[in-house]
């Protein structure tokens, strides 16, 4: 029989959608679902999508890496470096990312969650950095999370691998908001809808600013100041093109 694609790919009115297709394994990443996944998200950069949503059938987003996998002709550096293209292009989508976090989302589940730029959790959620407990050391984890939370909270989350669930996912600072499992599909396609009935130059601009205001902490604030508005006004000027 057949297996079915690791990974859907659909593209409607401007909206983008990715989803990990192996619910009978928790959306396990295996090899070969990475290379789909990153197909994927390379589809929605050339589609010229408004919105990327990032999603997993059944009842988990993703358990992550399979970390004990090993494949016939391929190097763990050539592996591992794939993490490090799909992370890429989540993070550069030039639209707006949102991941529809359900269930388990550990280890890359987490970095889906992060490299998103609207995260949406279910109050059931469990999210994690479970690679040391599997005996790995998530070097390429660190490459980003201390961006995203605070040191001590990083150091504990990769060191313990313990889980964690959506209240503390928000406090933080995992996820962008909780809302009740019942309610996570129709609050996503909400999300998604409103998004992708505005200006999607207007969030282009957005979204490529808000990259550089993220990384301008020791550009003085006046300065920074300065070049938001010709930024905006450039913007405004070109037409809002």
């Amino acid at each position: 029989m057949t297996e079915p694609d690791p990974v859907l790919v659909a593209h409607a009115d401007g909206v983008a959608r990715v989803t990990f297709n192996r619910p009978d394994h928790a959306n396990t990443i295996t090899y070969a679902t990475m290379q789909a996944f990153i197909a994927g998200l390379e589809q929605a950069h050339a589609s010229g999508a408004t919105v990327l949503v990032v999603s997993g059938a059944g009842a988990d987003l993703t358990l992550g890496r399979d970390k004990g996998e090993r494949v016939a002709g391929v190097t763990r550096a050539d592996n591992l470096r794939l993490i490090l293209h799909a992370n890429e292009l989540l993070a550069s989508f030039p639209g707006i990312s949102v991941a529809a976090v359900r269930g388990r989302a550990f280890g890359f589940g987490t970095g889906l969650a992060l490299h998103s730029d609207i995260a949406i959790a279910a109050d059931t959620a469990i999210l994690g950095f479970d690679e040391l407990a599997a005996g790995l050391p998530p070097l390429v984890v660190l490459t980003y999370l201390y961006r995203h939370v605070t040191p001590k909270a990083a150091d504990d989350l990769v060191l313990t691998s313990r889980k964690v669930g959506a209240a503390e996912a928000l406090r933080l600072g995992l996820v962008s908001r909780v809302v009740a499992e019942a309610d996570l599909d129709a609050t996503v396609e909400r999300t998604v809808a409103e998004l992708a009935g505005r200006d999607a130059s207007a969030l282009r601009l957005l979204k490529e600013f808000a990259g550089e205001a993220k990384s301008a902490e020791q550009r003085p604030a006046k300065e920074f100041g300065e070049y938001a508005v010709e930024r905006l006004v450039a913007w405004i000027e070109r037409g809002q093109s």
